[in-house]
């Protein structure tokens, strides 16, 4: 096999979002990741990127593009694909305990719109689904066997 398809380390999805700050709200404020950075990065401007994390090294990472809501021409009368939003989904593996304490938070607090509640799957995941302003969804798992990386 060859060296490249050995040194993969990472994969970070990318998300549409209508409002990058409301983004950064939900994400850093009800899901409780860490903002990583933003673009542009000064003060006086709204942001069109944002990259959100969780996890050792921002090991859970997303990045958010802004995008439009689709129009339906341009003005040469055809469809503008550059600026077609769509919705994502990505999944976040989380320790063996971990998984359920973050579910308890998470509806606790009550802030964030949980799409399937927690539940053993049977291709053996535990898991549950969340979804964020612009519909984006995120499941949350952890393998019912085998054990998981965490904190224990």
């Amino acid at each position: 096999m060859a060296a490249f398809s050995n040194s993969a380390w990472k994969i970070i999805p990318q998300f549409c979002s209508i409002s990058i700050p409301q983004t950064i709200k939900f994400y850093t404020e009800s899901l409780h990741f860490t903002l990583g950075g933003t673009h542009p990065d000064d003060e006086n401007s709204i942001p069109i990127f944002c990259s959100v994390a969780i996890g050792k090294k921002a090991d859970a990472n997303i990045y958010f593009f802004k995008t439009k809501l689709p129009s339906s021409t341009n003005e040469r009368g055809s469809e503008d694909t550059e600026r077609v939003f769509h919705h994502s989904s990505a999944m976040i593996a989380l320790g063996t305990t971990e998984l359920d304490e973050y579910y308890d938070i998470l509806t606790k607090e009550g802030t964030v719109k949980i799409t399937r509640p927690i539940e053993d799957q049977p291709w053996g995941y535990r898991q549950f689904t969340v979804e964020d302003p612009d519909g984006n969804k995120l499941t949350f798992f952890k393998f019912l066997e085998g054990g998981n990386p965490g904190t224990e």
